[in-house]
């Protein structure tokens, strides 16, 4: 296993370089970061603590991310795994060594730094690789663009409120200039399965199925179906007969 030095020399970048990443084995006892997950890391969502330091325009050094669900990864973009590395991390399913870790540079244009870390810990091993291994970007870079995906989901679900509440208000509203009557109803936004429908204010939305209807299946097939609609259709036709007929009577006899 071999490691990344710093291009600067100085005192402080030999000391943490002869002291981290170049002795960080690739397999950690548990006692090691214990301490730092319990004290250091911190319980909220996408929370980090620096394990090892990072060398500018290098790599991001060894953190310990908080994910969801109090996950917890330790990543290293110091560490070039060796073939023997490689093989080891085999037989250990919260060890992983993706392809180009502490080699291939960070995906992003002009960006120096190791984009593809090694993964020392996973606390939760049978969930899906984070997307710090999977994403090719330096750590720094990776940061940046969920903050950004953030803050754009966060926009788009600011302007369907503020869409939700202008039409809610609306509904008194008069023309430009008071002439015109009441501005026409405008469309509502919902969100259905991760999209957004616009539906119109006199929309009719269903939650589950009608009462009394009956769903396809191994039971329920098309000439049964056939049946209950011709008799729906009979029911209807009866029904608007009888409304007819009583309103022509009350018609007659001077009711209506």
């Amino acid at each position: 296993m071999s490691s990344h030095s710093s291009p600067i020399p100085n005192d402080a970048a030999n000391a943490n370089t002869s002291s981290s990443s170049s002795a960080c084995p690739l397999i950690l006892p548990p006692e090691e970061f214990a301490q730092d997950a319990e004290q250091r890391l911190g319980r909220a969502n996408g929370n980090t603590y620096q394990r090892r330091p990072a060398i500018e325009n290098v790599h991001d050094g060894q953190i310990m991310v908080r994910l969801k669900k109090k996950r917890y990864i330790i990543i290293d973009y110091s560490i070039i795994p060796s073939e023997s590395d490689i093989e080891t991390a085999k037989d250990l399913p919260h060890v992983v060594v993706p392809e180009g870790a502490g080699e291939r540079l960070c995906a992003t244009r002009e960006c120096p730094r190791i984009g593809v870390p090694v993964q020392l810990f996973d606390s939760e091993p049978n969930e899906p690789a984070s997307l710090y291994l999977r994403g090719g970007l330096c750590f720094s870079c990776q940061r940046t663009l969920n903050e950004k995906r953030r803050t754009q989901r966060k926009r788009k679900s600011d302007t369907i409120m503020e869409a939700h509440h202008a039409v809610a208000n609306r509904g008194l509203g008069m023309g430009i200039g008071g002439v015109g009557g009441p501005v026409a109803p405008q469309q509502q936004r919902y969100r259905l399965n991760g999209s957004i429908l616009d539906l119109n204010p006199d929309a009719v939305i269903i939650n589950g199925p009608i009462e009394g209807t009956r769903t396809r299946g191994p039971d329920y097939q098309y000439p049964r179906i056939g049946q209950d609609l011709l008799h729906l259709v009979s029911e209807i036709q009866r029904g608007a007969h009888t409304l007819l007929s009583t309103a022509y009577r009350n018609q007659s006899m001077g009711t209506v």
